[in-house]
């Protein structure tokens, strides 16, 4: 926190400089549609900037975060009394169970968090692997700082990475596909898939881009468009597909079985290498974060394992009327939030210190049907920034969402979010930071 209090200084000093810079920005962030759900990204003045040693323990928690999933998802499928606590529908567990064994379960991921940026203590908020996105966020903001006077003053006699995040993925997706072929090895012939009314495609042309540059034939393809002979997979061009990138979220995919049924015959069959299997959803659906306090978890963990789950994951139960009079839910309702078992961008969520009384049990009462889950509130950091869009110009406190992008288990980067209030989410007030990491002369 301490480098962008520097930066802040710096800004405080020229506030029509930092103006100006702010408002450039933005118009670059127009020009190269970094939007999402016709929603531009929003930002702030200064970046997030992370020392060597804290990204080192962050990494670290990553590792024995993987390991604890590996575990798991290996015991769902090995113990068919552990897979019933998961409740997922019978298509579905068939698809996961479908799933092709991997050196990494989880081939993409990103992993969101609560930091404590005086402490280090990190609490999980979700673990996101269907559709991970952002990387182009990430990339292009990162760029934009060149035009960040304050942050360029603050840069003089230091030097910084930021995080790679395109590149890496192709390495990482060949290295996937590799394994599973089973005879020589050629080039695939890669589709990137996606409800693309929903997708990210801004992003997903990014990617297509840097795998032609890998020399891969790749198409972006509406999932619907995917047609399959039973032998061969196409996209709607007609081009043969050898591997999906999957960024259609599971269950996107279940709401409309009707349309994807030759995507879904492939899959079955084996006759593409699905790099995003269904198997993600074990750990992407938030009724895992009950069911690892679950004693069958227990039981398969080190004593230390438990520990960092105990230590790390807020405290969660299934919403019932059980479990709302056991923990005084409505007597202290500014201690928890409800929010659905699979679903994204914060759609659905209710945080009871937000809502009057009244409000709060009812949000609970109405959701006491649906696949919920009740859920321990982990207050977010909270840092100065400065936004120039408001005009009083005013440094003021926002909290703060970091995300590790991991590909095949293996950390690449990180992601910065902040928030006027306390839920951090593009259809709330979210603002998107570039993330670096300080190299040299106070990085460590």
């Amino acid at each position: 926190m301490k480098y962008e209090m520097e930066i802040l200084e710096i800004i405080e000093k020229n506030l029509d400089q930092g103006a100006a810079d702010f408002a450039h920005i933005n118009k670059l962030i127009k020009e190269n549609d970094l939007s999402y759900k016709n929603i531009c990204v929003r930002t702030l003045a200064v970046p997030k900037i992370l020392s060597t040693a804290r990204y080192a323990e962050i990494c670290d928690f990553i590792t024995k975060l993987y390991k604890i999933f590996d575990k798991i998802i290996n015991h769902y499928f090995a113990d068919a009394g552990y897979r019933g606590l998961f409740g997922f529908e019978p298509g579905l567990e068939e698809l996961i169970l479908a799933s092709s064994r991997r050196n990494c379960w989880i081939p993409m991921a990103r992993i969101d968090f609560f930091l404590n940026e005086e402490t280090g203590t990190i609490k999980m908020c979700e673990i996101n692997t269907d559709g991970t996105s952002a990387m182009n966020e990430d990339r292009l903001l990162g760029e934009f700082l060149s035009e960040n006077s304050a942050f360029q003053t603050f840069m003089q006699g230091k030097t910084y990475r930021r995080f790679e995040l395109f590149d890496s993925w192709v390495k990482e997706f060949l290295e996937v596909y590799q394994a599973y072929c089973t005879g020589s090895y050629k080039n695939p012939r890669v589709a990137i898939v996606d409800f693309l009314d929903v997708g990210y495609v801004t992003e997903f042309e990014k990617f297509k881009a840097t795998f032609i540059e890998h020399g891969i034939e790749t198409e972006i393809c509406d999932i619907c468009d995917l047609s399959y002979d039973g032998t061969v997979l196409r996209t709607g061009s007609g081009m043969v597909v050898d591997a999906i990138y999957r960024r259609a979220v599971t269950s996107d995919i279940m709401n409309n079985l009707d349309k994807v049924g030759d995507f879904i015959k492939a899959v079955k069959d084996g006759a593409v290498c699905l790099v995003g299997d269904f198997v993600t959803q074990v750990v992407h659906n938030k009724r895992l974060f009950f069911i690892l306090f679950h004693e069958a978890t227990k039981n398969i963990l080190t004593g230390e394992e438990f520990e960092f789950i105990t230590g790390h994951f807020p405290e969660t139960f299934s919403l019932t009327s059980e479990n709302l009079t056991a923990n005084k839910v409505y007597e202290n309702r500014e201690k928890w939030i409800i929010k659905p078992c699979d679903s994204y961008g914060a759609k659905g969520f209710f945080a009871g210190r937000n809502l009057s009384k009244e409000k709060w049990e009812q949000a609970c009462e109405e959701h006491l049907k649906e696949d919920y889950i009740l859920q321990e509130f982990n207050a977010p950091y909270k840092t100065l920034n400065i936004d120039f869009t408001n005009e009083n110009r005013n440094v003021r406190e926002y909290s703060n969402l970091t995300g590790i992008f991991c590909y095949n288990g293996k950390p690449y980067g990180a992601y910065s979010r902040m928030a006027d209030g306390e839920i951090i989410s593009t259809q709330y007030d979210e603002k998107t930071i570039a993330t670096l990491l300080l190299t040299a002369n106070g990085g460590s």
